[in-house]
């Protein structure tokens, strides 16, 4: 267990993120495909228009969050290669990490990118 998973909320307490869904997916089909790692606590699908849909799942027993994530990581459903982690939360101290919610906190450097187009 890492560190700060626990404070993040992720590891301790059976939820898992699952990505790169299907557009057309359901709650059941998110069921069929955990139901064998252990007793499903939670489904949340969030499925809105013209967006990936994703999920959160939470197992009782956080033992059984993580056998999930490792059988169901990189799995092909369908066409597309299901995304399955510990979520990631912002919460409390701070809120987002530097850099925002898009990409790597911000680094200064002396190095400079120029863009220019010649026509």
């Amino acid at each position: 267990m890492s560190g700060w998973a626990d404070e993040r909320g992720g590891e301790g307490d059976g939820r898992i993120y699952v990505g790169n869904l299907p557009t057309d997916v359901r709650e059941k089909d998110l069921e069929d495909l955990f139901y064998k790692y252990g007793r499903i606590r939670e489904i949340e699908l969030k499925n809105r228009q013209g967006l990936v849909p994703f999920a959160f799942v939470r197992f009782e027993d956080p033992r059984d969050a993580e056998d999930a994530i490792y059988g169901r990581n990189g799995y092909d459903y369908g066409q597309c290669r299901l995304r399955v982690e510990f979520p990631r939360t912002y919460g409390g101290r701070g809120g987002w990490p530097r850099g925002g919610r898009n990409g790597p906190p911000t680094r200064r450097s002396d190095f400079r990118v120029l863009v220019s187009e010649n026509c």
